[in-house]
């Protein structure tokens, strides 16, 4: 078949235009229904720390002065929180075999409390926000104005159960007035923040940006966006004496927790003892850069091996992370108490043994692709993994689980490992101080992803720190592979 000259040229113009649309004018995101068997179902599982107490050390200038109890604590409260109207909820308590239904309007919750070591699971016909918090009693609603609550060290899902998104609905908590949320903006951004009595701000903010606020403790919240965004509650808080080392799982930007770019907020100032950080894990050998979203400026440049992680302290508000090739990334703490660096000017805080690091930490690992998990080498650690459905799980290419709807496999072997699943998982990586032996864990809340959304990606755009044409994953990135190829061919058409 022969085409034309000018027949080519004007359907090469044609589809540059269609490309340029497609970027300019990316589809709209609607919700996304999944259907499971008759009905749309969603499943969330969580196991409540069975150790919910804290020892410290009775003289913090002395690591052999012996330990004494600081909290402890007999439950913890599960909150349930509705996007749309008419959401049908079923909690189950596998552990006792109990269950209970509710049927919640947009905006509303459920929350009742889980006793220690709980396995539990939420099924819901809608996307809902779950948060588990170390929190001891039901909150009213409204709440008294003077109450707090714990800080969730987390990232927050949206109304498609996703990390990056343009809607969210979640219940806040923290303590006081602190900054303690944040938005980070993927791309250029206008927000409104609504509380559950309607009361509302509006914030505006740039692409590879990030503004803080303070919400209301156990109000109910509605965050809109005409960009897509990530929301963080808490960041890489560097504690005095006693205080705790709070851990987390970063979500990639692309979706799950697998990728290339990642915002996230960091600290200011790092011990340099304690080990305590960030952590890049690699599947293959990649470059690392790590960028300060307030100046833009590069603060780290890194080499990661494959099936390896390196360590390293960002100083920095808020930081972007972008690589070569797929990483996950986490903040952790490896688990040992250590003499914090003497500081000037005679504080008398200054050396003594500090940071009870804690963390529980949900990654979603998707069918056939390699995420590597890290479980902090000198610290107590239970990696439980979930599944919605038949699935074969494979670690470090040796170890074979298989996965049914209602039942868990339990990990504890420190270390990085390799985790390969032939359907969507959950894992849940609990961990705590490794002394003394029977330390237990403080820690404070966190987001429990669905599992039915863990390999759905976002559509987003990402322009990458340092300068260059943004990037439109998913939908754009296809149209264009599509396009390509058209092009190749009618230039294989014409020789």
């Amino acid at each position: 078949m022969y085409i034309g000259k000018n027949y080519r040229t004007s359907l090469i113009k044609h589809l540059i235009i269609i490309i340029l649309a497609l970027y300019l004018f990316p589809p709209a995101i609607t919700k996304i229904e999944l259907s499971i068997g008759n009905g749309t179902e969603y499943t969330y599982y969580g196991i409540v720390p069975a150790k919910l107490y804290r020892y410290n050390l009775t003289d913090g200038h002395d690591p052999n002065s012996g330990w004494q109890l600081q909290s402890s604590a007999n439950t913890s409260l599960l909150a349930v929180l509705a996007s749309s109207d008419g959401t049908n909820v079923k909690v189950y308590d596998l552990t006792q075999g109990t269950m209970e239904t509710i049927t919640l309007n947009s905006l509303e919750r459920y929350c009742t409390l889980l006793a220690n070591g709980t396995f539990f699971k939420v099924v819901s016909d809608k996307i809902v926000s779950v948060l588990l918090l170390d929190y001891q009693s039901v909150p009213l609603m409204p709440p008294p104005s003077n109450i707090t609550g714990p800080l969730p060290r987390t990232f927050y899902t949206d109304v498609n159960g996703l990390y990056v998104g343009k809607e969210f609905v979640f219940m806040a908590s923290q303590y006081v007035t602190d900054l303690d949320y944040a938005i980070l903006a993927i791309e250029k951004s206008t927000v409104t923040i609504t509380r559950d009595d309607n009361e509302r701000i509006q914030l505006s903010i740039d692409a590879n940006s990030y503004k803080t606020l303070t919400l209301s403790p156990f109000r109910n919240y509605r965050i809109t966006s005409t960009g897509n965004i990530m929301i963080q509650s808490g960041g890489a808080s560097i504690p005095g004496y006693g205080g705790d080392c709070h851990c987390f799982a970063v979500p990639a930007v692309e979706g799950g927790f697998v990728g290339t770019f990642f915002l996230t907020r960091s600290a200011t100032t790092w011990d340099r003892i304690m080990d305590f950080g960030y952590r890049a894990s690699a599947i293959e050998d990649t470059k690392v850069k790590v960028y300060d979203l307030d100046t833009k400026q590069l603060l780290i440049e890194l080499e990661v091996k494959g099936g390896n992680g390196v360590g390293f302290k960002p100083k920095a508000e808020a930081i972007a992370v972008q690589s070569d090739k797929p990483i996950s990334l986490s903040l952790v703490h490896n688990g040992t108490i250590e003499q914090t660096h003497p500081l000037a000017g005679g504080n008398p805080k200054a050396g003594e043994y500090s940071g009870y690091g804690e963390g529980i930490m949900f990654i979603g690992v998707r069918p056939n692709e390699v995420t590597y998990i890290y479980l902090p080498v000198n610290a107590h650690n239970i990696a439980y993994f979930f599944a919605s459905e038949d699935t074969l799980v494979t670690i470090d290419d040796e170890i074979t689980q298989t996965l049914g709807d209602e039942d868990y496999y339990q990990f504890t072997i420190p270390g990085t490992h390799k985790i390969v699943s032939d359907n969507n998982i959950i894992i849940q990586i609990t961990h705590w101080n490794g002394n003394p032996e029977n330390q237990g864990i403080r820690f404070t809340g966190t987001i429990i992803p669905c599992v039915q959304t863990v390999n759905v990606n976002p559509t987003v755009t990402i322009t990458p720190v340092e300068g260059g044409f943004p990037i439109t994953y998913v939908i754009i990135g296809v149209a264009a592979a599509v396009v390509a190829v058209i092009i190749v061919v009618i230039v294989m058409k014409k020789r």
